[in-house]
């Protein structure tokens, strides 16, 4: 910001008698990506168009922690919102695990015909649990990379050491069931994890697993999508009500198209890195239709019997299934 911005700011502050209200923001994504582009220009905007009214002050690069760290900062007013995968939300609002559930979804076309009805379900979740958020943004399918060929689930042995978020009991007891052995780690600790060897699998999307380099640890890529990743700018709901209300509107319009626009340009990003992944010489293998369903159906058993036993919580997933079966028998004959 450059002397006469800030001059223009303080003027306009001090002719109206407002104080202005600084949202403190945490990222992971580090700057110079397009998710912080997106973000800072969203915050111009609403700068712009709310006399200065609301600031953003934003701490790229994970430089605040993971998101356990920021979610704990923020309860102690040091932070005051970040930007985070939906699911890591999940101790807030157990909704936001409803996309990124395993092998649930065939394509992004499936999901995107259900967003109107469940994307409001997540966000009035989270602002109930006290966190005000925009919108979703779809970041693209993760799937498995891997040192070793994986075709099906038959390839899996112990000795596939994949990585899962900690906190991340879905994804352990389905590993489990696969036979593969589970490995907890933060996301900052994944490339010496793959370096070291102390894991030699992970799941990330295509163009996330270039940006992070953890690509150049792998040879592999299954082409089966695993989960949906989703990202999320969430502050706390006590700092957004010190704003006033029609720039609490401008806010979640501005930043709302912000992350719409993102999603758009992430899912650019994924077609042009599967290219560049073939470039960087990684075997895409494509599963047959009878393994892909393997691993679905194991995928499926481990959650219901999680669901049925309580040991895990997903409130709209019962209803979330029943859209899904409808969609799935309105498709053309013969379409799987």
């Amino acid at each position: 910001m450059n002397i006469n911005r800030i001059l223009f700011v303080l003027f306009l502050l001090l002719s109206s008698g407002a104080q202005a209200v600084q949202f403190k923001i945490a990222a992971l994504a580090p700057e110079g990506s397009t998710w912080m582009q997106a973000l800072r220009d969203a915050a111009e905007e609403v700068e712009q168009r709310t006399n200065g009214a609301i600031q953003m002050r934003f701490y790229p690069g994970g430089v605040m922690g993971d998101s356990a760290t920021v979610l704990r900062r923020m309860r102690l007013g040091q932070l005051h919102g970040g930007v985070f995968a939906v699911g890591e939300l999940a101790g807030i609002a157990a909704e936001t695990n409803l996309y990124s559930l395993p092998f649930q979804f065939r394509d992004v076309g499936e999901l995107q015909q259900l967003r109107d009805e469940f994307d409001p379900l997540i966000l009035e979740a989270l602002r109930e649990g006290g966190l005000v958020a925009p919108s979703i943004s779809l970041a693209g399918f993760a799937y498995l990379f891997s040192r070793d060929r994986i075709a099906s689930t038959e390839d899996v042995s112990s000795e596939l050491r994949v990585w899962i978020p900690k906190d991340d009991p879905l994804s352990r007891r389905t590993l489990e069931e696969i036979g593969a052995s589970a490995v907890p780690l933060n996301m900052a600790d994944v490339y010496t994890g793959l370096q070291t060897g102390t894991i030699n699998t992970f799941a990330n999307t295509l163009s996330g697993a270039i940006v992070l380099q953890w690509h150049t640890r792998a040879k592999h890529m299954l082409d089966l999508p695993v989960l949906m990743t989703a990202g999320v700018l969430a502050v706390d709901e006590k700092v957004f009500a010190r704003v006033e209300p029609e720039h609490q509107q401008i806010w979640l319009d501005t930043f709302g198209a912000a992350m719409r626009t993102q999603e758009q340009r992430t899912s650019r990003e994924n077609q042009d890195a599967l290219q560049a992944l073939v470039g960087e010489g990684i075997e895409i293998v494509t599963p047959d239709e009878d393994d892909a369903r393997a691993w679905a159906r194991i995928s499926d058993q481990v959650l219901d019997r999680m669901l049925a036993s309580g040991e895990f919580e997903v409130p709209g997933y019962e209803r979330l299934r029943a859209r899904l079966t409808e969609l799935r028998a309105e498709e053309p004959s013969g379409v799987q």
